[in-house]
C-alpha cells in the first residue's frame, strides 16, 4: 500500500466525501443573491455533511482499513503510554482554548459589525427624510 497515491481505504474515502460536501457548502453559498436564501441552503447541505461525521469517526472500528483503531477514546481505556497521553489531552485542551478565544473575537466582531450597519442604515434613513 505504500507508495500509491491513492487507497480506497475507509477513512480516506470518507473524508474525500466530506471535502467534497464542503465545496459544494461554498459552491452553493455563492449561488444565491440573497444572504437568507444561500444561508438556508447551505445550512442544509452542512447538516446532511454532519451524518458524515461519525462515519468518519468509527471507520476504523467498522472496517479494516490501513488506520490503526482509536487508541484514546476507547472503552477498556486509553491504549496509549501516560507518558504520551498527558501532554497529547493537554495540547487538545490548548487548542479549544484557543479556538474558543478566536470564535469569541469572530461572534464580538460580527455583532459590532451588524451595529455599525444598522446605525448607518439609520442614519441614511433620517438624512433621507431630513
Amino acid at each position: 500500500m505504500w507508495g500509491t497515491w491513492w487507497v480506497w481505504d475507509a477513512r480516506l474515502t470518507s473524508m474525500l466525501i466530506l471535502f467534497f460536501i464542503y465545496l459544494g457548502y461554498m459552491a452553493l453559498w455563492e449561488a444565491f443573491d440573497d444572504p437568507a436564501r444561500a444561508g438556508r441552503a447551505a445550512a442544509i447541505l452542512a447538516l446532511v455533511g454532519a451524518v458524515n461525521l461519525p462515519i468518519i469517526k468509527f471507520s476504523v472500528d467498522w472496517w479494516n482499513t490501513l488506520h490503526q483503531p482509536a487508541s484514546v477514546l476507547t472503552l477498556s481505556g486509553p491504549k496509549i503510554h501516560p507518558d504520551i497521553l498527558w501532554p497529547l489531552l493537554l495540547a487538545v485542551i490548548g487548542c479549544k482554548a484557543y479556538y474558543l478565544w478566536l470564535l469569541s473575537l469572530r461572534v464580538r466582531t460580527e455583532i459590532l459589525a451588524r451595529q455599525a450597519r444598522m446605525l448607518r442604515f439609520a442614519a441614511a434613513g433620517e438624512g433621507a427624510a431630513g
